[in-house]
């Protein structure tokens, strides 16, 4: 009767087994975003989970901090930063040598390649978006916004995405255009 016994408990366990390992991945992206809005930070931004936070020192730049929002799922990653300045920039033409500069700099220091880029505005405030292939078959899309004396940036990176299904394409591109849209100002911005 043991023998019984055990032999069921094996086909049992060995059948569960077999069912986890059949179960599609559950992204977070499939369910329900947060809305992730630092204390002073002036912005808010849904994610699909709470994202780590952290500041680092701008090199070459003493006193200037890099206040960053960064997530990781399975579909792609997450990221939020801003930089304070210490002067208010307006005129159109320095602010877009900034998003240039800014630009220029990120698709250095990534290795990564050009593919499109726009012009964009959030409100009244100048930006720009663009979007790069990275090595390792990585792609990103980047948004860079000026607001008085605060760089702000968004990123969506994502995989190499060879044989995914459909379905998991189309979430991927509805949670970047969830999280890139759902950036907003809030509060006093700049300060």
């Amino acid at each position: 009767m043991n023998k019984a016994i055990l032999l069921s408990i094996f086909i049992s366990l060995s059948f569960a087994t077999v069912l986890a390992q059949q179960q599609p991945v559950v992204h977070p992206e499939s369910g329900t975003w947060i809305n992730a809005a630092p204390g002073t930070a002036a912005f808010t931004v849904l994610m699909p989970a709470k994202p780590a936070e952290k500041v680092e020192a701008v090199e070459g730049h003493p006193g200037l901090e890099n206040h960053y929002m960064i997530l990781e799922t399975k579909l792609a990653a997450y990221i939020v930063s801003y930089v304070q300045f210490s002067e208010d920039i307006a005129d159109p033409a320095a602010i877009k040598g900034l998003l240039d500069r800014g630009r220029d700099g990120g698709i250095a220091s990534s290795a990564g390649k050009l593919i499109s880029e726009k012009e964009i505005k959030l409100g009244e405030y100048q930006g720009r978006e663009w979007a790069l292939s990275l090595p390792e078959g990585f792609s990103a899309t980047c948004r860079a916004y000026w607001v008085k004396r605060r760089l702000y940036q968004t990123v969506f990176v994502i995989g190499a995405n060879a044989g995914e299904s459909a379905e998991v394409l189309q979430l991927r591109q509805e949670a970047a255009a969830k999280f890139l849209d759902s950036f907003a100002l809030s509060g006093e911005v700049g300060k």
